[in-house]
This record gives structure tokens, C-alpha cells and sequence, in this order.
């Protein structure tokens, strides 16, 4: 997953996952998204495109109050079961972090690939490893310095995610509220070897 998706579409699926059923489907509709994420409905135009590389999508009818439609195609979402061997837990207080959609994304993926909240790489072994450019490596990481997720090192990056990670065990997981349905359920579940 960690290639699989670009940084932007990487927080849209944490963001989508986050509504779940206790099947883990998930019927939201792209303004849905586009309005949990905080963008445009334009931007997310090849949302389901990029979805299809990781996860299974169904279309089914939704009846609509139109005079010549009955009904319009909707998208249930299956999102794919989680991977044990390294994998972390996002809490859904990261939508309230005040960042891009393109920095949280990026944070994602930090966070997939550190050992111990711990990045040993500079910013050209992190740009190396994530496939995108130097300078956004050092223009993402300098937003996620000054928002406090970040602590900056010469020779590698620490990681501060405080309640934003959650512990991989499920017993305390599923104490957390979900924020649409109140149903106890695990918050999303990444894994980088996807």
C-alpha cells in the first residue's frame, strides 16, 4: 500500500475507512469524501480509479427523487483485511490535524516505514524510498515540523504521533469510539507491504 497509492489518495482511503461497517464495507458517495477530507468534489474525480488498486469496489442502485431516473449507481467500498506483519493504527482525531490532504498522506507513509517512531533516513533516502522529489520530502516535513508531528534530526526523523497511534492491540482499540455509527470497532489498519 505504501506504493500503491499516492500521498493524497493514501489519507482519502484512511478518511474512507473510517466508516466502515462491521463487514467493512463502506457506502459514502465522493461528496461524502470530499467533505470529510475538507476538499473540492472536483479533486477526487479519479478517486475510484485509484481505490481499485487496493480494494474491491461494487456498484448498486440507489433510488433518487428525479422525473426521469429511478435510481443512480453508488459505490460500497470492501475495505481489504488488514496485513499483521507491520502494520499501525490511525486514530480518527487525525482528521482534525490542521494539514494538506497531501501532508497527511505523506505522514502516513512515515509513519508506515519507521522502526520505533524513527526515521534513519535523510531527506534523499526518504525521497528515494517514498519515489517523490527532495524538495517535497523537505517542504512536507517542515509542515509536519511546525504542527509538532515531527521532530527534525541531520541523520534521520522522529516521529511524534502521540495519540494519533494507537496500539496495534485490539482488546484496547476497540474502547474508542467510531465516529458515525458508535460502533466499537478498530480504527483503519495500514500496511506497507501491499
Amino acid at each position: 500500500m505504501l506504493n500503491a497509492l499516492n500521498e493524497p489518495d493514501l489519507y482519502r482511503f484512511f478518511c474512507l475507512s473510517l466508516y466502515r461497517n462491521i463487514y467493512y464495507n463502506v457506502r459514502l458517495r465522493i461528496e461524502d469524501i470530499a467533505k470529510i477530507t475538507g476538499e473540492k468534489k472536483g479533486v477526487l474525480k479519479n478517486f475510484n480509479k485509484s481505490m481499485d488498486t487496493i480494494l474491491t469496489r461494487k456498484k448498486y442502485p440507489s433510488p433518487i427523487n428525479h422525473p426521469v431516473y429511478e435510481f443512480t449507481m453508488r459505490s460500497l467500498y470492501k475495505i481489504p483485511a488488514m496485513d499483521y506483519k507491520g502494520f499501525i493504527t490511525l486514530s480518527h482525531k487525525f482528521t482534525q490535524v490542521k494539514l494538506s490532504v497531501k501532508v497527511k498522506g505523506y505522514y502516513i507513509k512515515l509513519l508506515l516505514i519507521a522502526e520505533n517512531n524513527t526515521i534513519p533516513l535523510t531527506n534523499i533516502g526518504i525521497a528515494n524510498k517514498l519515489g517523490i522529489s527532495k524538495n517535497t520530502v523537505f517542504k512536507y516535513n517542515i509542515e509536519l515540523f511546525q504542527a509538532g508531528l515531527l521532530k527534525l534530526f541531520p541523520d534521520r526523523l522522529e516521529l511524534t504521533p502521540n495519540e494519533l497511534l494507537i496500539s496495534n492491540d485490539e482488546a484496547k482499540q476497540k474502547k474508542e469510539w467510531h465516529p458515525i455509527t458508535g460502533d466499537l470497532l478498530p480504527n483503519i489498519i495500514l500496511s506497507f507491504n501491499k
